[in-house]
């Protein structure tokens, strides 16, 4: 399965797929609720009116603000967000951050588990695939 589209921000690789994203933010970013803004627009191109989810391949350490969790709810059409982790610490990280987001979220450790998941929690919302 190739991406639709693939971005290269300053702080992440954007992988966009026919109905969700894989974004993996690069080593040693603090990702802010600012950095929401680009995410919107890329969403808003590829994903206008579509329900879709967000796959994040955590492959670097990186820090999230938990603020950003609570802006990222808001986006109507993301339905669900799952982390890929490696190891134990940075899945109890990713299980707190969930706290701090309001839908679906999953944490696995391989993205094939993750694709199958967005491709389950979109089936449940009624998108054809």
């Amino acid at each position: 399965m190739k991406p639709i589209r693939y971005y290269d921000l300053s702080y992440a690789e954007v992988f966009v797929f026919e109905n969700f994203i894989i974004n993996q933010v690069r080593d040693g970013v603090v990702l802010l609720p600012e950095n929401n803004s680009e995410l919107k627009q890329i969403l808003s191109k590829h994903f206008q009116g579509r329900k879709m989810v967000y796959i994040s391949n955590r492959t670097f350490s990186y820090n999230v603000s938990p603020l950003t969790y609570t802006e990222t709810s808001k986006i109507e059409n993301l339905i669900g967000m799952c982390m890929i982790v490696k190891g134990e610490l940075a899945k109890k990280t990713a299980q707190y951050e969930a706290q701090f987001y309001k839908k679906a979220f999953y944490v696995t450790h391989t993205v094939e588990d993750a694709i199958a998941w967005a491709r389950k929690t979109l089936n449940d919302a009624g998108v054809d695939l």
